[in-house]
């Protein structure tokens, strides 16, 4: 957990300094939710400038494009793994309420299964932080070592991840009350902060050698 609201700091300050263009990004990003078949390599176009923006390089609209049309595929095929994981948590939590399941169940065990599918999804999308950031970073291309990485990042730094993702909840329901922040400003603060993040998780794996079950 040490270091987690620094990098959250260092995030902001980061956004600040390219704030216009960014917004400008978020904008164009939000836009293309509209084609629905542009918004996953959109969030990719977005997460690019981000990373470059979080090592302290400069952007512009070429860097947007250049993310969009290289991880056009791979942000499409993260994009479908969650939906599928979306589905088959509500489909079990559905399927285990009280009244549904075709066969007779105990009420606790029923209560245990659907908070086991509760506490899965939670962890699934506090991974989700970290793979597009991943796959900007790492050598290996495929979507696989990038979950796979997250994972390992996410096992490595509970507390980093879990105050990390709280903190960006905070952001999501403050942008909620105020639908035009996710217009203008929260999917690119998303972007940069979840970026930050990972360059401060990968700095002690580049330290120091590869060893078994590290990052790849």
């Amino acid at each position: 957990m040490r270091g987690v609201f620094r990098v959250f700091w260092e995030a902001l300050k980061d956004f600040w300094d390219e704030m216009f263009l960014l917004l400008l990004m978020n904008i164009v990003t939000v836009l293309l939710v509209i084609p629905v078949v542009t918004f996953p390599p959109a969030l990719a176009g977005l997460w690019n400038v981000a990373n470059l923006v979080a090592g302290g390089r400069t952007i512009g609209w070429r860097d947007y494009f250049e993310g969009f049309r290289r991880y056009f595929w791979k942000a499409w095929g993260l994009a479908l793994l969650n939906i599928l994981v979306a589905v088959v948590v509500l489909t079990n939590f559905w399927f285990y309420a009280p009244g549904n399941a075709p066969f007779e169940i105990n009420p606790t065990v029923i209560l245990w299964i659907r908070a086991f599918f509760v506490a899965a999804a939670f962890l699934w999308l506090v991974v989700q932080m970290y793979p597009m950031a991943l796959l900007l970073e790492q050598e290996d291309q495929r979507l696989r070592m990038a979950l796979r990485n997250g994972a390992v990042l996410f096992i490595a730094n509970p507390g980093f991840t879990i105050v990390l993702a709280l903190l960006l909840l905070v952001v999501a329901v403050i942008s909620t009350f105020f639908p035009v922040l996710w217009f203008l400003i929260t999917l690119v603060l998303f972007a940069v902060v979840c970026n930050k993040a990972v360059l401060h998780l990968l700095k002690s794996y580049r330290e120091q050698p590869q060893t078994e079950g590290g990052i790849e």
